[in-house]
């Protein structure tokens, strides 16, 4: 057995380890790991009160929700079932990664059609598009990779057109029935389509009927109109002032992301590339591999073009990058290898472990103090709560209401589902206010801290280790029964300096001056925006109380 091999298995034995490192790291990547699958669902399912992005609610919709539905809700759906809210919303918190999508290794499945193969080709090919719509751009190559092998193998000569296109329809067939059943998922979704029965729209209590009387399923009717998620997406992304919105890039920034994302393997990738020009030809022995190599480069390069651009776009492109050297990788030398576990390791660490790590935490333990307080007192002009390690049920219509105001400040987007807020308590005594202020101007976090601060009675320090405060309200010069906290959580890089200023010369002419008690703080946390901080001020994301004196 060659040292390479020998590697390749000590390696192989940290894999499932490395996973769950992974998945259970509080590293926070992405806002899209929330907010295009865990976020809506949570809302759908569990009733939570959440944030839902513009794919999903400004008309007409981009995004599908077939497969959000299948890889989240169902789980969410099983958690739900088993009515355990609180076992509910501590699995989803701890899984901060959620499962993505990745299709683009279906193409091994070109090398030999059948009839079976062809249609699943089909469906994942049509799942694929309503999953991502830049999928078609890597689809391409497997699309064209069919037609050669349906037409122009030798194979294939001594067959007439009509058995030729015969071969395609199971493929059809396949992307046709499951295009059909996402649009039609999708249009009973957003609402523009409903389905009839005796002129009532088709409700859940009509399964018995239709169970009892199966015949009476042909009486189902539809009212409104289809939509095509896909299509809405292209639509949308067509249009350069939408993607200015979400940020212009250079063309060439993917060649950094490239880089960013498989160190390196971009190197070996590019020298392998050279000499496997071999494979680039549909007649090469090893077809599946031309295919894959083709569908990394017509992703990379279409991608390219479009002026939005961010690194998880690229990650298909996983598949190509190993298969293109994977001839010789059993010979490559320990340099590469060890390059490969300090790349990894240096990524997983920041990325996994401090990048914007303590938001999940952070909702975490703010969850129980927002909805999960107990055994309330009066207490020098405020009201003292205990932190509770439950979630407590609301009262509805009840003379008193407990405010939680929670302020995010130069974080990423904060998760509403974690929160665990259902939108069912809103009218009841517990009332939760998320405000996301993301990078704004400070000027507008002191007008809504200002905001937060002015209708209450003098507060008091708080002290988080075993309670917390509530301040009451008041309205000129009745007092309500009302009361409020309002916390502030931004890291420990932010410049509130400017903040504490302002704050002074507004409230100046009302004797009273803004106070921020830090009351909370989680390590790590790292704001890759503000590297040059971190050696002042440390890798925190705090929690302020806001007060006054």
């Amino acid at each position: 057995m060659s040292p390479n091999i020998k590697v390749i298995q000590v390696l192989s034995r940290y894999v499932p380890w490395k996973k769950l490192i992974c998945a259970l790291s509080p590293g926070y990547i992405h806002p899209d790991e929330f907010f295009q699958s865990p976020e809506i669902m949570g809302g759908d399912v569990f009733g939570f009160e959440v944030y839902r992005p513009w794919e999903f609610e400004h008309y007409p919709q981009c995004r599908s929700i077939v497969i959000p539905a299948l890889t989240i809700g169902l789980p969410f759906k099983l958690l739900k079932i088993l009515n355990n809210l609180r076992i509910g919303i501590g699995l989803t918190a701890t899984t901060p990664i959620e499962s993505r999508i990745r299709k683009q290794n279906m193409s091994s499945s070109v090398k030999e059609i059948s009839a079976n193969y062809s249609f699943l080709l089909g469906s994942l090919i049509a799942l694929g598009i309503f999953t991502r719509v830049t999928f078609i751009l890597y689809a391409f190559p497997i699309g064209v990779a069919v037609l050669y092998h349906v037409f122009l193998l030798p194979r294939t000569q001594n067959k007439n057109w009509t058995e030729k296109f015969q071969e395609l329809i199971p493929l059809a067939s396949g992307i046709f029935f499951i295009s059909a059943i996402c649009v039609v998922i999708d249009s009973l979704y957003f609402g523009t389509l409903e389905l009839m029965y005796n002129g009532v729209v088709l409700t859940k209590h009509h399964i018995v009927e239709f169970l009892n009387n199966p015949i009476t399923l042909l009486k189902i009717e539809w009212q409104g109109n289809l939509i095509f998620t896909p299509f809405n997406n292209i639509l949308y992304n067509l249009d350069s002032n939408n993607l200015s919105e979400h940020g212009l890039h250079p063309r060439y920034l993917h060649i950094f992301n490239f880089t960013l994302l498989f160190g390196p393997l971009v190197l070996l990738t590019m020298k392998d590339l050279n000499i496997s020009f071999n494979y680039m030809r549909l007649t090469a022995k090893k077809r599946y591999k031309t295919v894959i190599i083709y569908s990394g480069l017509c992703g990379f390069i279409l991608l390219s073009l479009i002026p939005h651009q961010e690194p998880r776009f690229l990650l298909p492109l996983l598949v190509p990058v190993v298969v293109v050297p994977s001839d010789r990788l059993q010979k490559l030398p320990k340099l590469f290898w060890l390059a490969w576990v300090i790349f990894n390791v240096i990524f997983a660490v920041f990325y996994g472990g401090f990048h914007q790590a303590g938001i999940i935490p952070i909702i975490q333990r703010l969850q129980y103090q927002a909805i999960g307080f107990r055994n309330c007192e009066e207490y020098e002009g405020s009201v003292r709560c205990e932190i509770g390690k439950r979630i407590i049920r609301p009262v509805m219509n009840s003379s008193e209401t407990f405010i939680t105001n929670i302020i995010f400040y130069k974080t990423y987007m904060p998760p509403r589902h974690l929160f665990g807020y259902p939108e069912a308590w809103r009218d009841t005594s517990i009332q939760v206010n998320i405000h996301d202020l993301a990078g704004r101007p400070i000027m507008i976090l002191e007008t809504l801290l200002l905001e937060q601060v002015s209708p209450k009675r003098q507060l008091i320090t708080p002290n988080l280790m075993r309670h917390i405060h509530f301040q009451q309200r008041v309205d000129g010069n009745i007092t309500l029964r009302q009361y409020e906290r309002t916390l502030l959580v931004t890291p420990s890089t932010t410049d509130l300096s400017m903040f504490e200023e302002h704050s002074e010369l507004r409230l100046n002419s009302e004797n009273k001056k803004i106070e921020l008690v830090l009351v909370d703080k989680y390590w790590p946390h790292l704001n890759f925006d503000y590297l040059d901080r971190v050696f002042k001020h440390g890798m925190y994301l705090n929690v302020y109380a806001v007060t006054q004196r």
